[in-house]
């Protein structure tokens, strides 16, 4: 079973334990009682209704829980900005990209109906955040202290590398529908199997970045696109190969040693999405890795998916 994969942090459950009490803390200082938003990627840049097709010939070994046989779910995808608070997209950030998949039709359940499967992806094939330990600090010493005091400490026990990939993050594309993402951390895939995930573009029009990039110029894009072409993205999964890393989502798995299968098409039609109603429901679904399948459950650093959620 899949705790072969894990091997704990130590004192991981009380490092979880205070993320989660110091984002509490926040989130009830910086906003109102009934209007708090998400911890982090609370900025909406689009929700958009979309497709996920299962491929229909996939090799039998990734014939696996929601992949075992061909078919098509509705799902939301929400476009996002990773920074903990809401600010212009023309200010360079990592962006995020979340996956809702809805119970398929004919299953005698209303149609927008969560399948309990969600797939959060970031703009970046790492974390440089890349274990617990190192998240609990960066939380604590942005939040609580300082973060002079967390550039020294990561100095001192040579983790200063993690600092510069967070600025590395930070980009600033064209459009959301352009680019790729990837899971960073890793899945279940069955019993005896580990996967990441990745989205790769493959929508035949590409947006072109403004010379001088609006607060929504990212949403702007979308819409643009999404008035007279559908996106497109093929959704891959990467197994797990020898010396490829279940606890550190700092290190890239090597493409390499074990390249991207797509296993499924996901497509965005032609639509209008910005609207106070789509963004009311934008506000009210939460997209987070522990709403997963149990083949499809989340292994090492998602552990602590609370915080992730989106």
């Amino acid at each position: 079973m899949h705790k072969s994969f894990e091997t704990r942090e130590h004192n991981e459950a009380a490092l979880i334990a205070e993320m989660i009490a110091i984002l509490q803390r926040k989130m009830a200082h910086d906003y109102a009682r009934g209007e708090t938003r998400r911890d982090a990627h609370p900025k909406t840049v689009g929700l958009v209704r979309g497709s996920f097709r299962i491929e229909p010939e996939l090799p039998e070994k990734f014939r696996v829980g929601l992949f075992a046989e061909p078919g098509v779910f509705d799902c939301w995808v929400r476009a996002s900005n990773s920074s903990g608070k809401i600010q212009s997209d023309a200010i360079a950030d990592a962006r995020g990209l979340a996956i809702k998949l809805l119970a398929p039709h004919g299953k005698k359940v209303a149609a927008d109906t969560p399948l309990g499967q969600d797939f959060v992806l970031l703009s970046s094939p790492v974390m440089p955040l890349g274990t617990i330990a190192l998240f609990r600090d960066a939380v604590y010493y942005t939040i609580e202290s300082s973060p002079l005091l967390l550039a020294a400490k990561f100095a001192l026990t040579g983790h200063a590398l993690a600092l510069l990939g967070l600025l590395a993050l930070r980009i600033q594309p064209s459009s959301p529908l352009d680019i790729q993402y990837w899971s960073t951390t890793p899945y279940l895939f069955g019993e005896d199997r580990a996967v990441k995930y990745s989205l790769v573009p493959t929508s035949k029009r590409r947006s072109e970045k403004p010379d001088n990039p609006g607060e929504d110029y990212l949403a702007e894009a979308m819409q643009a696109h999404l008035d007279k072409h559908e996106a497109s993205f093929d959704f891959c999964v990467q197994l797990q190969g020898k010396g490829m890393p279940i606890e550190d989502a700092s290190q890239r798995w090597d493409e390499r040693k074990s390249p991207l299968l797509k296993v499924a098409t996901l497509t965005i039609p032609v639509q209008k999405f910005r609207t106070p109603q789509r963004q009311e429901l934008a506000e009210r679904l939460s997209f987070a890795p522990d709403h997963a399948l149990p083949d499809h459950a989340p292994l090492g650093e998602r552990r602590a998916a609370v915080l992730y959620r989106r």
